[in-house]
């Protein structure tokens, strides 16, 4: 491919995986491989050309187009891997596999925390090391964790609303302790906020906290 000349690619593609491979000649030749873009269409890309000292278009399939459009999060999920990687040592290759999902899925949440966080309000921010140790905690002591209590703590007496203007979900949905995550959603009206409004609510029960 560097014999043709700057810009010439190869290809491969199966159709049953779905897979295509291809390898493009830049000053190196690079191979990339994805199962959602390939070389078609190809478009141009500016390099600078010392035998002409200027700068030339070079033909660049859609695969590197993607792959330079999107490389900066794959980077900086990479960086934050990096940072504190799951010690996990194993002759098992798919192990090692297993540990990285769990680290992405770890670091993903914790950009939605701070995402949810900033939208919500003025808030002191956990670093990524001390968001990691609260799951570690959480998975570790299950018993222990849980919201911190929002007052009442002097025995008032507990607000009941009894006549819903939102059709509540049945008890057995209500009490049954799984999967009732906040979540946040759209600002709009609940009797047992202080200020009449919340933009938490329930994902499973669909009800606003």
């Amino acid at each position: 491919l560097l014999k043709r000349g700057r810009g010439s690619f190869d290809y491969q593609v199966d159709n049953d995986a779905q897979l295509a491979i291809v390898k493009w000649a830049d000053s190196k030749t690079v191979t990339l491989v994805s199962t959602c873009a390939s070389v078609m269409p190809v478009g141009e890309v500016k390099r600078f050309s010392k035998k002409k000292g200027r700068q030339i278009s070079v033909p660049c399939p859609q695969i590197v187009a993607e792959y330079n459009h999107h490389m900066g999060g794959v980077d900086l999920a990479y960086m934050m891997i990096t940072l504190y990687r799951t010690p996990a040592k194993s002759h098992r290759w798919y192990l090692c596999i297993f540990w990285q999902l769990i680290d992405i899925a770890v670091n993903n949440a914790w950009l939605f925390y701070r995402r949810d966080a900033t939208a919500i309000g003025p808030v002191k921010l956990k670093k990524l090391k001390a968001f990691r140790l609260d799951v570690a905690k959480g998975l570790i002591y299950p018993e222990k964790q849980g919201w911190p209590s929002l007052g009442n703590e002097n025995d008032a007496p507990v607000r009941v609303v009894k006549q819903p203007k939102v059709s509540r979900p049945i008890d057995e949905m209500r009490y049954d302790g799984n999967s009732h995550y906040p979540i946040l959603s759209v600002k709009g009206r609940c009797r047992m906020s202080p200020d009449g409004q919340t933009s938490i609510m329930c994902e499973k029960c669909n009800v606003r906290l």
